[in-house]
């Protein structure tokens, strides 16, 4: 009996725990999701669509850009929402101009990489 209803406790408590956190993202977000918001936010005015070139990104963009390991996973993180907001040519220029440029040909959010 005592069993039976530890049991059925550890059941209760996974599925609280489960439908708390949908999808199983468990709260977190990705180390991607995370540094694609800080391009979001301290990039925002080089690669938003319509953005005046030539431009010179800004320190904090640049240290956000170069502290970055997987540029293409960031590109990958980039939602329908952001990708109607950026221009994803302006982001590829943004990487190279602060020195951790995607390479040639790679595939960031659809956009093919080319200079």
């Amino acid at each position: 009996m005592a069993s039976a209803r530890a049991v059925a406790m550890f059941y209760l408590v996974v599925f609280v725990t489960v439908s708390f956190f949908p999808n199983h993202t468990w709260a977190s977000k990705s180390q991607a999701a995370i540094e694609k918001d800080e391009v979001m936010e301290h990039c925002k005015f080089n690669i938003r669509k319509g953005a005046h070139w030539p431009f010179e990104p800004s320190h904090a963009c640049c240290q956000v850009v170069t502290r970055s390991v997987n540029l293409l996973a960031i590109c990958n993180a980039f939602t329908a929402a952001d990708l109607a907001q950026i221009s994803l040519e302006r982001r590829a220029a943004v990487t190279r101009w602060c020195g951790n440029a995607l390479h040639e040909g790679d595939n960031c959010a659809g956009y093919i990489v080319h200079f």
